[in-house]
This record gives structure tokens, sequence and C-alpha cells, in this order.
């Protein structure tokens, strides 16, 4: 198990559009795990798509996914598409100032559009943000099916694709996207969550056939955003 600390100090301003978090450039848990990633995927031959996800509503976990796209842009030269799919909270697009655009789980109702269209730049050449967008938590369901294809459709234009996923034990989204990502991350929060709670999110993942589950223990201080 790894551990990853929240970024707090020697930290950059990253941002798409309306809002911002601090990362960590430096941070050397994201950088090795950035390498043994690249390192892990392509010897399985699997695809470049990493889901990030706790096992309880956290946060942390909505931070520490611009570290890990920042650093597998930084450390291996690629190009990383950062996506929110939470489908409950949306943390993530909170914290940048897009939560009324238009992404992710638009794309699953809207097949024919070109996923180019939402995507976002950011401060960063290297990696691009697809946030969540505006369809109801309700009718997410009704799209899963989706969710192969349009994995497949990003990774023609980018390198590696890094998924939010919110929390697997409290939002199905997360879980809709497990089977069909090269590796699920599952990202525990240290003194907060219970060992019962990490052992029924990596059966709730093993369950939806992930093909690889790893787990990153999170630092529990509070990131700044």
């Amino acid at each position: 198990m790894a551990t990853a600390n929240t970024p707090e100090r020697h930290a950059q301003w990253w941002h798409p559009v309306g809002g911002s978090i601090s990362i960590d450039a430096g941070a050397p848990p994201y950088r090795r795990l950035a390498i043994q990633l690249q390192h892990e995927l392509t010897t399985a031959q699997s695809p470049r798509s990493i889901l990030l996800a706790t096992p309880n509503r956290s946060a942390l976990a909505a931070h520490a996914c611009p570290c890990l796209a920042y650093c597998l842009a930084e450390e291996l030269g690629q190009s990383v598409l950062l996506v929110d799919a939470s489908g409950k909270d949306r943390e993530l697009s909170r914290i940048l100032g897009c939560e009324n655009q238009q992404g992710y789980f638009d794309l699953l109702s809207r097949p024919e559009r070109d996923p180019n269209d939402w995507v976002l730049p950011t401060s960063h050449k290297g990696v691009q943000f697809l946030p969540a967008g505006t369809m109801p938590t309700e009718a997410m369901g009704r799209h899963q099916q989706a969710i192969p294809g349009l994995l497949e459709r990003v990774l023609q234009k980018h390198d590696f694709v890094v998924l939010s996923g919110g929390s697997v034990l409290h939002d199905t989204a997360a879980l809709a996207a497990t089977p069909h990502v090269g590796t699920v991350l599952l990202m525990p929060v240290e003194n907060e969550t219970l060992v019962a709670d990490l052992d029924a999110a990596q059966k709730a993942v093993r369950f939806c056939k992930a093909r690889h589950v790893g787990v990153v223990m999170v630092d529990g201080r509070s990131p700044q955003a």
C-alpha cells in the first residue's frame, strides 16, 4: 500500500477556467506512482486509463487526481485527460469552477458529440479537463453502456485518462466505469477510513470485474483549494 500526501506546501496553482486547485509538482509519491502506472499498464497491455476513488465520501480524492495527472504529464511527457466521473458529488468540477459546464455524463447520453467540444485546457499544456457535466444523477443509469466507447475515443487523442470517481460505496457512477479502465486506485484516508469500508470497497470493484485494483493511502490533512 503506497502513501501519498495531499498538497500543502511548495504548491503551484493549477486551473482550467473558473476555479483553481493547489498541487505539489514535486510530490515524490505521485511522481513514483505515475512512473509505476505507466510500467504496469504497458506491461499488462491494459488501457491507459486510471480510476481514482475513495471507499467513502471524501474531497481528498478530487485533490489527488490533478496531482497524478500533472505528474503523468511532467514525468512522462505525454498528454493526459483528467475527467470528473463522479455522479453524485462532482467535487472536482465544483472546485475548478466547472460545475455548470457540459462534460462526461452529457457525452454518455450523446455519443455522437465529439468529446473535444467540451474538453477544457488547463494551465499545464499536457493536461486537459473534462467536467462531470450537467446531466442529472438519476438519468445516468440509462447510459452506462456508452462508457467503454467514450473511453476508447478519448484515448485515441490522449496518452492517459485519469478519472475522479467519487465514493464506490455511495456512487454507482464510480462502479460503472470500473470494468472499462486499466486500473482502479482506491484511496482510503489515513485515520479516517475504516478497514471494513476499505474491504467492502475492494470487494465491490472486484465484483464489477476490475482488471486491476490498487490501494493508495491518502493522509488526512485538509488540502488547500
